[in-house]
C-alpha cells in the first residue's frame, strides 16, 4: 500500500480542520518509524477478530502521512486522523506510538469511511444539520448526521477493544479494557438520541436497531468494574461540562 507525502492532491486544498496536522514530507527516519508501526499492525487488528484484517485489506487503498495536530507533546500519545468522502480507501493520520494504535485508527477510520458509501446509496435518516445533539467525545453539539457517524466509529473501537482485552496478555489487556470501558460508556451517552430521532428511515432503523444490538451484546464479557466505574465518571462529568455550555440555548430535538 502506498505511503503517499509527494502527491500535491494528497489533502484538500484551503484552510484545513484545526485538529489535523498539516500533509507531511518524510525523511528516512520518518519512514523507518511508519514501518516499523505498519509491520505490526495485521497482527494488532487480529486481535480484534480476523475480520478486522479483512475490512482493512478490502478497504484501505493509500495512507497519507499528516505532521503531529497543533499543540501535541513530544510523547507521541497525540495524534490525528481523517478520511475524506470524495477520497474513498484513504487515510490520512499523524506518525502513531505503535502498532496497536494505529490498527485502533484503522478501526476507527474505516467505519467512518464505510459508513460515508453506505449513506451515499441508502437514505438512512432526514435529520437536518443542526448542531444540538450530545456527544462525549467532543465539547461541541453535534448534528444528528455527526452523531450517527460518530457512535458507529467508537462502537466498532468498543468491540476492537473488548476482543483484544479477551486475549491479550495482562499488561495489554488492561488497557484493552480501560479503551472499551471509555468507548462504550461513551456509546451508551449517545445511542439514546439516535434509537428516538422520528426522522430515521426505515433502512435507517434497521441500521440503528443492529447497532443497539452490538452495543448489548458487549455486555457478555464486561470490563472489569474499577475500568467501568472510570469511564462513567468521565462521560458523567464530560455530560455536565457540556451542558453547561450549550443546553440552555439549544432548541429541544423533535421526538
Amino acid at each position: 500500500m502506498p505511503l503517499d507525502d509527494v502527491d500535491p492532491y494528497r489533502t484538500a486544498p484551503g484552510p484545513r480542520h484545526r485538529t489535523l496536522g498539516g500533509p507531511a514530507a518524510l525523511d528516512d527516519a520518518d519512514v523507518k518509524l511508519w514501518l516499523q508501526a505498519w509491520s505490526g499492525t495485521a497482527a494488532a487488528l487480529r486481535t480484534g477478530g480476523e475480520r478486522r484484517v479483512t475490512e482493512a485489506s478490502a478497504l484501505l487503498r493509500c495512507l497519507v502521512p499528516l505532521e503531529r495536530p497543533p499543540g501535541a507533546g513530544p510523547d507521541g500519545r497525540d495524534s490525528c486522523s481523517a478520511t475524506r468522502h470524495e477520497a474513498f480507501g484513504a487515510l490520512l493520520a499523524s506518525p502513531p506510538r505503535d502498532a496497536v494504535a494505529l490498527a485502533a485508527t484503522l478501526v476507527h477510520e474505516l467505519h467512518h469511511a464505510k459508513l460515508a458509501a453506505l449513506s451515499d446509496l441508502v437514505t438512512l435518516h432526514h435529520a437536518g444539520p443542526e448542531a444540538r445533539y450530545f456527544a462525549p467525545w467532543k465539547t461541541a453539539p453535534r448534528p444528528y448526521d455527526s452523531l450517527l457517524q460518530g457512535v458507529y466509529s467508537h462502537l466498532a473501537l468498543a468491540d476492537y477493544f473488548q476482543r483484544r482485552a479477551l486475549v491479550a496478555p495482562p499488561p495489554d489487556a488492561e488497557y484493552a479494557w480501560s479503551r472499551h470501558a471509555r468507548y462504550r460508556a461513551q456509546v451508551a451517552a449517545a445511542l439514546p438520541a439516535l434509537v428516538a430521532s422520528p426522522d430515521l428511515t426505515v433502512p435507517g432503523r434497521l441500521f440503528v436497531d443492529e447497532m443497539t444490538a452490538a452495543y448489548e451484546r458487549m455486555a457478555e464479557h464486561p470490563a472489569p468494574r474499577d475500568h467501568t466505574i472510570r469511564a462513567q465518571a468521565y462521560v458523567k462529568a464530560a455530560r455536565a461540562l457540556w451542558t453547561q455550555r450549550h443546553a440552555p440555548v439549544l432548541p429541544r430535538p423533535k421526538g
